[in-house]
Formats: structure tokens, C-alpha cells, sequence
């Protein structure tokens, strides 16, 4: 199971809006057969384990790092091709969440005769697997709040200037997460400021820290931005946003609360996609864009501030994990701004903690320090349920 799951990282960034899965089939202590899932590849990892076992699939063990599949889709059901296989036993890592599975691949698989044991290693596989989980169980993409910050927390000066706050491995690896996160997505306040192309320019013949993630893409891919723009304040100008390759999508108020449409008219529709959003007090309802990504095939979201947007990701409780990139150097002022502003909290007990927290140095470069860490939720952090915005 260990190794179907290094198997599946080798998908990472290239499987969704399926999940990373590994697939390894074994026949007399013998390894003879592995394969794992990429998305633009349409076979299964079931299935390329199976092609490379050929007639030694018969009596052996697939070992599975998620429950294989019982619907048709984009191809036949796995559970059909392993029975046709002649597979003797098989072994997965967790449930799949997706209702269209979620146990009934092992009922399909104990109907066809083939011993089915589940679940093994079963934390690891659903951590491996955290965006498709909680596009599932939550009814939208996993999202990472992203940031570099001095040493005393400022994202600029008092002046706005902010390049460069990290190092060149420190951004190398920023973009690292751009070629592996679905979307990218920013406030309007950060296009009109610091004009970002939101591209993936990440320069693979760098090392790059396996703390983050085991594998990497072997490619380049760039993610889809996001921007939140609920006036169409943005599109005043021909921003780089809308020069880049790939999807940009801007998320907007309903029309019904515009006074004035005309800039809204004013878009090219062949370079933006909008997606109406309604208001909550006055700002975009990020939940209701949160599942209109879903809906599009988005399983994770990089989000890059400012520090507005942070704060409205963590008061909502729609924030699962934090980078924070922590340069050697200090600006000081009073209002140079910081990742995550809002309201803020009053008492230390209602801060937002993290767990399995890393620690990751960027060695040789400005000595930089990478912090990740999961969110813990706090009690008055609630999110409307997910159930009903799943596939």
C-alpha cells in the first residue's frame, strides 16, 4: 500500500478533478504490475496495473490506494475491469467520498467473488488525497492561503512596494504550488496594485523541497485565475491577468446590483469568464464562488491575497492551510500592510491555530523560511454544508 501511494503522488497537479491514486498488483510476492492516474492519460491506475500484468493479473493482489471505481464515466467501472482480470483479492486505502462510489466499488467487487480488504493506511491515502476529500465532504475546493512576509509580518512597505519580499528559490517554489494548485485567486485591490500575471513560472530544473510535496509535475501548467472583483473595477485597464494563457475567471456581483453596467459589457468574453456571485455585506459570498469552482472542475485554489481577501477566507472558515514565506528583513511602519487584515480578533484564545505545522528552510538564498501549516477551526468558524453543492 506504501508504494501504491508513492505511485499516486506521481499524479499530483495532473489527476484532478479525480484523485491521486496508485495502483500496485502483486502475484506470488512478486511485484508485476503498477500504474497511476493522470487525468489527460483516461486510463485508470487499475487499469494500467492491469495492462502491465497481462495474464499474471490472474490469482494476484491489487493493491489499491483508493477504492476503485463502480460508475461508468469517462471510462468503464475498475471494479468491472479487475473482476474480467481475474484479480483473487483486493486491497484499497480509503473509501471514496465521491456518492457515486463510496463503498458501493466494494460491495461490486465482494459481488464478483474477489476478497476485498479495506482500509489500510487509510489517514495517509485521505491526506494525500485532501483536495478531493473536501471537494466531496465540504462541497468545495481545498484552499491554501499564501503569502510572503518580512520578519516583522509586512507584505509591502508603507509605500505599496513589495518586490521582492522573498527569495528567488522562495518565489520558485510559490510558483511550484501555482503548477499544482487548480486556481490561483487574488482580490481586485492586489491586480490593481501590484498588476500580477498569476502565471506558472516555476523553473523545474531547480531542487524543490519534498517536505511539500513527495513528487512534482514533470511539466508546466497554468493554474486558472481567480479574481474577485465584484464591481469589474479591474477591467478599467488591460491588466496582465487578462494577457496570460489558459482560463481567467472574474467573480462578480449579480446585475441586478449594478448601477452601471458598462464596464461589465465591456469585457471580452473570449478572455473572461464571469461568475455571477451574490453579496454578503457587500462583499462577494465566497462560499457561492468556492462551488461554482467545483462545479468547473477546480479541486484546489492558491489563494494570494491581499490581506482583505485572507481575512475573509479565514472569518468565513473557508481556509484549510497556510504558507507563509519569511524573508530576513524588516520595514517596519505603521501602515505598511499585513497578509490578513479584517477586524481581527480580540482575545489570544480566539486566534487561528495550526497543526502539523513544517518548518522548511530555503537554503543559500536570503535564508528564507517556508511555514505551512493545516487550520484548526474554531468553534464560531462554520461553513454551510457541503453535501448539497456535491457531484
Amino acid at each position: 500500500m506504501r508504494r501504491a501511494i508513492e505511485l499516486g503522488w506521481r499524479g499530483i497537479g495532473r489527476n484532478s478533478p479525480n484523485p491521486l491514486v496508485g495502483c500496485v498488483i502483486v502475484r506470488a510476492g512478486e511485484i508485476v504490475g503498477e500504474g497511476f492516474h493522470l487525468f489527460a492519460r483516461i486510463d485508470h491506475a487499475e487499469v494500467i496495473a492491469l495492462k502491465a500484468a497481462g495474464e499474471k493479473a490472474k490469482g494476484a493482489t491489487a493493491y489499491v490506494s483508493v477504492e476503485p471505481c463502480c460508475h461508468t464515466g469517462r471510462t468503464p467501472p475498475c471494479c468491472t475491469a479487475l473482476a474480467d482480470a481475474g484479480i483473487a483479492r483486493v486491497v484499497y486505502g480509503m473509501r471514496d467520498p465521491d456518492p457515486r462510489v463510496n463503498g458501493g466499488g466494494h460491495m461490486a467487487i465482494e459481488a464478483a467473488g474477489i476478497e476485498v480488504i479495506g482500509s489500510v493506511l487509510e489517514d495517509e491515502v485521505r491526506d494525500q488525497n485532501r483536495f478531493f476529500v473536501t471537494v466531496h465532504e465540504k462541497g468545495r475546493p481545498y484552499v491554501l492561503l499564501k503569502w510572503a512576509m518580512t520578519l516583522d509580518g509586512k507584505i509591502a512597505t508603507r509605500t505599496g512596494a513589495s518586490k521582492w519580499i522573498s527569495s528567488e528559490s522562495s518565489r520558485n517554489i510559490a510558483h511550484h504550488l501555482r503548477n499544482i494548485f487548480d486556481a490561483v485567486l487574488v482580490g481586485h485591490v492586489t491586480v490593481l496594485t501590484d498588476d500580477p500575471q498569476l502565471s506558472c513560472r516555476v523553473d523545474l530544473s531547480r531542487p524543490l523541497p519534498r517536505e511539500i510535496f513527495p513528487s512534482a509535475p514533470t511539466d508546466v501548467r497554468h493554474p486558472t485565475r481567480v479574481i474577485v472583483d465584484a464591481f469589474s473595477s479591474t477591467f478599467t485597464e488591460d491588466h496582465k491577468v487578462f494577457q496570460q494563457p489558459g482560463r481567467t475567471i472574474v467573480a462578480v456581483a449579480p446585475q441586478t446590483d449594478w448601477e452601471d453596467s458598462s464596464a461589465r459589457h465591456a469585457v471580452e468574453r473570449d478572455k473572461v469568464e464571469l461568475i455571477e456571485c451574490p453579496l454578503t455585506g457587500g462583499h462577494i459570498d465566497l462560499f457561492h464562488l468556492l462551488r461554482e469552482l467545483k462545479n468547473r472542475g477546480v479541486n484546489s485554489v492558491l489563494v494570494e491575497g491581499g490581506g482583505g481577501i485572507h481575512a475573509a477566507f479565514l472569518e468565513k472558515g473557508l481556509a484549510d492551510e497556510v504558507a507563509a514565506f519569511v524573508a530576513p528583513k524588516i520595514f517596519a511602519g505603521d501602515s505598511a500592510p499585513s497578509p490578513v487584515a479584517g477586524a481581527g480578533i480580540e482575545a489570544v484564545a480566539d486566534a487561528w491555530n495550526l497543526t502539523d505545522v513544517r518548518h522548511i528552510s530555503i537554503e543559500n538564498i536570503e535564508n528564507d523560511v517556508l511555514v505551512m501549516g493545516r487550520i484548526l477551526k474554531r468553534p464560531e468558524d462554520t461553513e454551510p454544508s457541503g453535501q448539497e453543492g456535491a457531484d
